[in-house]
């Protein structure tokens, strides 16, 4: 697995960075956020907290897929921003029972 950074905006008004990329997988099954956000948080130097894998997106035949993230400034400034179903998918948060 490969990744490039295709761009990476400065985003001061939420304090992030947005970066899209692609995941170059030949061979191989489409990989997982938590791979992703590894090699990323490696890459660029991030905190591991801080970054929240938007989406991942495979299209049919082909070994590349286009992703979107997100790095924060802090951690507060990441759970007061991003909605729940995000971070609980990302494993940043716990599900609550009912």
């Amino acid at each position: 697995m490969e990744i490039k950074v295709t761009e990476v905006r400065e985003n001061k008004l939420l304090g992030r960075k947005e970066i899209y990329f692609d995941v170059i997988h030949e061979g191989e099954p489409t990989p997982s956020r938590a791979d992703v956000k590894g090699k990323l948080v490696a890459m660029l130097d991030l905190g591991p907290d801080t970054v929240v894998v938007q989406y991942i997106r495979s299209y049919f035949g082909s070994s590349v897929s286009k992703g979107y993230a997100k790095a924060y400034e802090s951690k507060e400034r990441m759970f007061y921003i991003e909605p729940d179903y995000v971070l609980i998918r990302d494993g940043l948060l716990q599900k609550e029972e009912e």
